[in-house]
């Protein structure tokens, strides 16, 4: 059955507790020292699983962050980049174009540049102008390296004081992170396995994903992404309260094979009481039109670990999707014939 998974993208998810040790040192090696009484303001450009790093962490932190906070996924870059601006590159092929172009379109601004990649044109730009550089291990796929990239920008921004908790040990989140990835293993933990059995709900169906915002804002994007990539399956997200503002109405569509769809709540255990009745509501909304409403509640005794928690179990239940649909979750196709494509492109 897991002869489809030919590069043991497995692994990646076994030892992902590993990148979360990692992080420190990496930072550490670094040896950036920023005046951060000299930043006002903090943007992360990148793409894809480079920029999610970002993401989650302004999401972690939506109440402890000094500074504003904004991931820019984009050819260009915000006019406002300056000497006041700490901007993170982040990049773990260091050679994403549309990163590269933003970062060349502000290169004279004055910011002050930060970073992170494996290596390739990012590298020798950071290196050419003296830019701080946390330098990843090379070798992972770059949707698998979210913790390479989170865990030194988290030291980066927290031993600056860019956000008001830091702990500077993260042992028990990576006992907690290998913790979970053991219990979703299979057949390495055969008994109620909740990521397979997730994947098994959601097999030949299209699922919803929803988080609630601020906490968990992007963790359905994670999973959808995840889902998109590792599955080869199409997945849709958005996050409360928003979406009670839009898309609830859409749920009324007159179409009559709603059935094909399957919503997965992504929750926090003790919501905003007003939230909370937000999200009883629109699962009653939408179950009565037919379709398969699935509870999934964080784990964990802080932020950190609870949005964590939620991270692990989407990339685990894209894992066990994949091979359910027989195909080798490490394969990213259509991905590698676009970039191929736009290589011939000279506009």
């Amino acid at each position: 059955m897991y002869s489809v998974d030919r590069s043991g993208f497995k692994k990646y998810l076994l030892n992902f507790h590993e990148q979360i040790s990692q992080g420190k040192s990496l930072f550490d090696a670094s040896s950036i020292q920023l005046n951060a009484s000299r930043i006002k303001n903090i943007v992360l450009l990148g793409m894809g699983g480079s920029a999610i790093s970002g993401n989650l962490l302004s999401d972690i932190f939506f109440d402890e962050l000094t500074v504003p906070f904004t991931v820019v996924r984009s050819y260009l870059a915000p006019v406002y980049c300056g000497p006041e601006t700490l901007v993170v590159v982040s990049s773990y092929s260091g050679n994403t174009e549309e990163t590269l172009s933003a970062v060349n379109q502000i290169a004279a601004s004055g910011a002050v540049f930060v970073v992170l990649s494996s290596g390739g044109e990012l590298t020798r730009l950071a290196e050419q102008n003296n830019w701080g550089l946390i330098r990843l291990p090379a070798g992972y796929p770059p949707r698998q390296a979210m913790g390479v990239l989170f865990f030194p920008l988290y030291h980066l921004l927290g031993s600056h004081g860019f956000f008001k908790t830091y702990t500077e040990d993260l042992s028990r989140l990576a006992h907690f992170a290998h913790e979970l990835a053991e219990k979703y293993d299979y057949p390495g933990h055969p008994t109620h396995n909740l990521a397979r059995e997730l994947a098994t709900s959601i097999k030949n169906k299209i699922p919803v994903l929803y988080s609630t915002a601020p906490y968990l804002t992007h963790v359905s994007l994670r999973w959808r992404n995840q889902i998109h990539e590792n599955a080869k399956s199409l997945a849709f997200s958005n996050v409360l309260p928003e979406m009670n503002h839009n898309e609830i109405v859409g749920w009324d569509m007159p179409f009559q094979n709603l059935d094909k769809l399957i919503v997965i709540m992504l929750e926090n255990t003790n919501p905003i009481p007003r939230l909370k009745k937000r999200i009883m509501v629109t699962k009653k909304l939408i179950a009565e039109r037919g379709v398969e409403v699935v509870d999934i509640y964080s784990d964990g005794d802080c932020m950190l670990e609870r949005v964590f928690s939620l991270v692990i179990l989407g990339d685990w239940v894209s894992y066990h999707l994949a091979i359910a649909y027989q195909t080798d979750p490490m394969e990213i196709k259509n991905i590698d014939y676009l970039k191929a494509e736009m290589k011939k492109f000279n506009g």
